[in-house]
């Protein structure tokens, strides 16, 4: 059992249990994400007599900090010993990078550099910014006025790392040595652009990130009419199925198996939504806005909900409106800041 020390700063969460054997010398440890709906992240510790590999690090905030320590602590580790392995830029992945980077430390994903995800988070700003404000209320927290024009406070999700350390770029077919073990890499964009999953054969264990999650459908977003995140999804998971996979890893969630009825069932999720928001346009709903409110979400009254949450749905559905654009389905008509979507003609 593992327990916070005296000096370490105390969150709500069970340090009692929070770190378990997965598989031989694999670790799952629970970082808790305060604030946020998901709750935790599983950072995977995999170790041997001279080194630990940690995949995935939590946000950018004391709480997450005070876990990794907690578990290298429970393990009789060091920092001195530690290399880094990102599944994919998401903060909730890469944040506490601010806060445990040491000189020298070996980072490894699939992007060559941090300024990379936030090229691309300033250019998705550009479309983002405008469609969001037209969905906010004025009374909606994240939302400001500075001298009478509409500004929109960044969520979490969005912020990029203050430092941008180094990274070791690894692809498709690469392996990373890690423990006793030697994991292959796959590249599964979709989720995120440099998403990627490891597969570690003689135990046939998938660090899967969150390409594929047990009780959560990953968000898919897009704000590029030339960029299908969502066909590059659907690619990603058949990809899923050359892999004798038993064991799942997961960033979110307990581990599972059944990995091929999962993948079938988020496919099966994508097609009915796609034919869904296919029956919106249809209806007359033009506009990304009127599309996302009227589209069948788990909570009802879109328009109340909070600003960060009316993002997240206007991206995901941005991306299946990207798709049935880029199937012939549906055309895109851009003016401005103004996205209009219609049956072809």
């Amino acid at each position: 059992m593992a327990t916070a020390s005296a000096d370490m700063p105390q969150y709500d969460f069970d340090y009692d249990g929070f770190i378990t054997e997965v598989i031989p010398r694999v670790y799952r440890v629970r970082v808790p994400l305060p604030d946020n709906p998901l709750r935790e992240l599983n950072s995977y510790f995999i170790v041997d007599d001279e080194s630990t590999t940690i995949v995935d690090v939590g946000f950018d905030h004391p709480a997450c900090e005070a876990a990794l320590n907690a578990a290298l602590d429970a393990l009789g580790r060091t920092w001195d010993t530690v290399q880094i392995v990102l599944t994919h830029s998401h903060p909730d992945h890469t944040g506490n990078l601010d806060r445990i980077y040491r000189n020298g430390m070996r980072i490894c994903a699939n992007l060559h550099s941090f300024q990379e995800v936030e090229n691309l988070q300033v250019m998705e700003a550009k479309v983002f910014q405008p469609l969001v404000r037209q969905a906010a209320r004025p009374q909606d927290e994240g939302l400001s006025f500075e001298k009478g024009v509409p500004r929109l406070k960044l969520h979490a999700e969005l912020l990029p790392l203050k430092h941008r350390p180094s990274v070791t770029y690894i692809e498709e077919g690469d392996t990373v040595s890690a423990g006793a073990y030697e994991f292959e890499v796959i590249e599964t964009p979709g989720h995120d652009n440099w998403h990627i999953c490891l597969y570690e054969p003689t135990t046939k264990t998938m660090i899967i990130g969150d390409h594929v999650l047990e009780r959560i459908t990953p968000a898919i977003s897009s704000w590029f009419a030339t960029h299908n995140a969502l066909e590059e999804f659907m690619e990603s998971l058949g990809k899923m199925n050359r892999y004798d996979v038993d064991l799942v890893l997961p960033a979110h969630g307990d581990p599972f198996t059944g990995l091929t009825n999962r993948v079938m069932h988020l496919k099966d999720h994508h097609e009915k939504r796609l034919e869904e928001i296919y029956e919106l346009v249809a209806q007359g709903h033009h506009d990304i806005i009127s599309i996302s409110q009227n589209a069948r979400w788990k909570y009802p009254d879109w328009c109340r909900w909070p600003l960060d949450q009316k993002y997240f749905s206007m991206a995901e559905t941005m991306a299946h409106l990207v798709y049935l654009v880029c199937d012939g389905k549906i055309k895109q008509t851009i003016c401005g800041d103004e996205y209009r979507f219609e049956l072809p003609s």
